[in-house]
């Protein structure tokens, strides 16, 4: 019977410093999965895997910026030769400036895609390789309601997320043969570090805007990072065995909206 059957498995999560990708591996630890966090804030990166391994997890920080071939390779090569070749991939680093159409210049949409999309594919070509060899794997993409809904605020942003979205099921067709199946988690409003840092800068008290929001979500509330380390633990674990290309929303009903 399949079931969360991560222990012992090498799980990568990019992103994994902080917000929602600290979150999914702390669950992921928590479940006995070996962890290997890839982050561009080395401070919080380190920091995390020290207290993972003050529990008795099995954890290791390698500093990353996906956007970088060299630096996903060396990443790459540096986790399979201390926890061995990634049994799940968690494609969770992203990063969401804020720009509408003619705000958004070469340099800013070349950077929103470069980490959103181009990391997502230069990590899963370094990785499935592995999987392959294993006889199988998992690939979860974290991606966003933007996908579907759109953001005029956020153009940029919205568009790597659909892509994301196309890049699952591409992968998820190419894959299956191999027993590696890859899908997305799509975060409604998650009150994360970064939400919480840019509604600050823009003057806004992200408590009272976070408490009036969740007021009008059918669910009752904002979404944190553990609600969404829920979603990534179920599909990359047994118990979503027969799922793969597919997306799964987990937004407390916003989107029902």
């Amino acid at each position: 019977m399949n079931g969360i059957d991560v222990a012992g498995k090498t799980v990568l999560v990019t992103g994994g410093a902080q917000g929602i990708g600290r979150a999914i591996a702390e669950r992921f630890a928590a479940y006995g999965a070996r962890v290997a966090i890839a982050d561009v804030n080395e401070e919080a990166g380190a920091a995390l895997a020290r207290t993972l391994a003050e529990a008795g997890r099995e954890a290791l920080f390698v500093r990353c910026d996906v956007s970088r071939l060299d630096e996903v390779r060396g990443l790459a090569s540096e986790v399979r030769a201390k926890l061995g070749a990634a049994d799940v991939l968690v494609n969770n680093a992203g990063i969401f400036p804020r720009a509408d159409l003619m705000g958004t210049d070469e340099a800013f949409w070349e950077r929103i895609m470069g980490i959103n999309l181009k990391g997502a594919y230069l990590m899963c070509q370094a990785f499935v390789p592995g999987m392959i060899e294993r006889g199988g794997g998992s690939i979860v993409n974290i991606g966003s309601t933007h996908a579907r809904s759109g953001d005029p605020a956020a153009m940029a942003y919205a568009v790597s997320k659909g892509a994301v979205v196309t890049l699952t099921r591409n992968l998820a067709k190419g894959l299956a043969k191999h027993g590696i199946r890859v899908n997305c988690v799509q975060p409604g409003w998650v009150a994360s570090e970064g939400e919480t840092s840019r509604l600050r800068a823009t003057g806004t008290d992200p408590d009272k805007l976070f408490a009036e929001a969740s007021s009008r979500l059918p669910m009752g509330r904002i979404q944190t990072g553990e609600d969404i380390a829920d979603g990534v633990l179920f599909m990359a674990s047994g118990l979503s065995s027969q799922v793969t290309g597919q997306v799964l929303t987990v937004d407390g009903g916003l989107s029902l909206r």
